[in-house]
């Protein structure tokens, strides 16, 4: 974690020292459910806030933070107890971002690659007996992306995006965790 918060912030540093930064802040969320029955069900959602740092015309730091929460619920059968299961994901990122296209272009798409620090935690509550809570999950992990920003106005475009973060899984093999997202960014 440390090693982290030194790596961002020395990076930071250098994007200041850069001759002009613009900044340019957003925020986007993702919401997903899938649906069996009235028994059996998912849902996703994730909130996300960034700051993008325009090193350069194309190139850009973005540093992010994500809060994620998946809630799973499952009974196989009428008399089974009900199951639910809280996933709590927080993650926080630094990118650096190519845009692909003129920064005054209406459509710019983008791709990014980076390192995030992932904290995970998980609750299970089993219907009429005891919740169960499992030790949090922290893991640094690389990660990359692609998206598009709509630009509408000079300081004003919408953002659509597809992350990724290769993430350990128990200390062992590792996966792929993934976000689709939309949400509005400002240039100052």
């Amino acid at each position: 974690m440390n090693r982290f918060l030194f790596v961002l912030i020395s990076t930071f540093m250098f994007a200041l020292s850069a001759q002009a930064i613009n900044i340019e802040l957003g925020a986007q969320y993702g919401h997903k459910t899938q649906t069996y029955d009235t028994n059996n069900y998912n849902e996703m959602e994730s909130i996300t806030g960034s700051m993008s740092f325009y090193l350069w015309e194309r190139i850009a730091l973005e540093l992010s933070y994500t809060d994620a929460q998946s809630v799973v619920v499952s009974k196989a059968y009428t008399t089974d107890p009900k199951r639910t299961t809280v996933q709590r994901s927080q993650i926080l990122g630094a990118d650096l971002i190519l845009i692909l296209a003129d920064k005054k272009a209406l459509f710019q798409p983008y791709i990014k690659g980076g390192v995030a620090q992932i904290n995970r935690k998980q609750t299970i509550k089993i219907e009429n007996q005891d919740t169960y809570e499992n030790a949090p999950e922290n893991a640094i992990a690389p990660s990359y992306g692609v998206g598009l920003k709509v630009q509408i106005t000079q300081s004003m475009g919408l953002k659509f995006s597809y992350d990724a973060w290769e993430t350990p899984i128990g200390g062992g093999s590792k996966t792929n965790d993934s976000a689709i997202r939309a949400g509005i960014t400002w240039m100052l």
